[in-house]
């Protein structure tokens, strides 16, 4: 599935914070066995070009009709990776695609060209954190990170989910961070995430409204006595 700006654009703005994705690691075994050790640390890349200058929404948009005005930034190849990425983080399961089948990728890159400081914030550490895959994936195995197999693959990414990174760390596991976070923003507002989860949302109810239930009421109730907002009896 490749989703429509419009789409993509209903993504940024649905979007709120969420804890980070369950992990998933393809490393087998077998393979993982022969892996050298992650011994070697690539550099991290220098700051991203500069985005193009432009205007956002604007003080007014019209979200009913969502246009997106500016460019954006992850070249054909980024986005083939991080959409191998969202698969890894967020892989299909009996209930739904993975986030990359879904293309999240295209949320990641309308995210990151938003000229808003946040949005900018994660421009530099993602756009830095694709470079700095492909350096390490270069500099343990001699290629790319998506020319890389899964196992390798997901060795490679379990080292960056230590919980105190230090070093040369720190910036990739930062990143990758950032990525889950990004991920699930994007993967929890499509309809496929939300079935995931196991959200229902607004239900029609037939015939008369019954109203609250007993407990919702008492539960209310204890809420305006504890803040002093009950019914005057006076």
């Amino acid at each position: 599935m490749t989703p429509s700006r419009r789409t993509t654009l209903q993504w940024m703005i649905a979007a709120a914070a969420m804890p980070l994705a369950r992990w998933a690691s393809p490393a087998s075994a077998a393979e993982g066995a022969n892996a050298p050790p992650f011994d070697t640390v690539a550099d991290w890349p220098g700051a991203p070009p500069p985005l193009v200058a432009t205007k956002g929404y604007g003080r007014d948009p019209t979200l009913m009709e969502p246009k997106v005005v500016w460019p954006l930034t992850l070249t054909r190849a980024q986005r083939a990776t991080v959409d191998l990425l969202g698969d890894m983080i967020l892989p299909a399961d009996d209930v739904s695609p993975g986030a990359g089948q879904l293309g999240v990728g295209a949320f990641i890159d309308e995210w990151i060209s938003a000229p808003y400081p946040t949005q900018q914030g994660d421009r530099a550490t993602i756009l830095g954190g694709l470079d700095w895959l492909d350096r390490q994936s270069i500099a343990q195995h001699g290629k790319d990170f998506a020319a890389l197999g899964a196992p390798i693959r997901g060795l490679l990414l379990d080292a960056l989910c230590v919980a105190v990174p230090s070093g040369k760390l720190e910036m990739p596991v930062k990143f990758m961070d950032r990525l889950r976070h990004l991920f699930v923003l994007g993967f929890y507002t499509l309809p496929e995430g939300k079935k995931d989860m196991g959200h229902v949302g607004d239900q029609p109810t037939e015939g008369p409204y019954p109203g609250p239930s007993v407990e919702a009421r008492t539960h209310l109730a204890a809420l305006l006595a504890e803040l002093k907002l009950g019914e005057r009896t006076s």
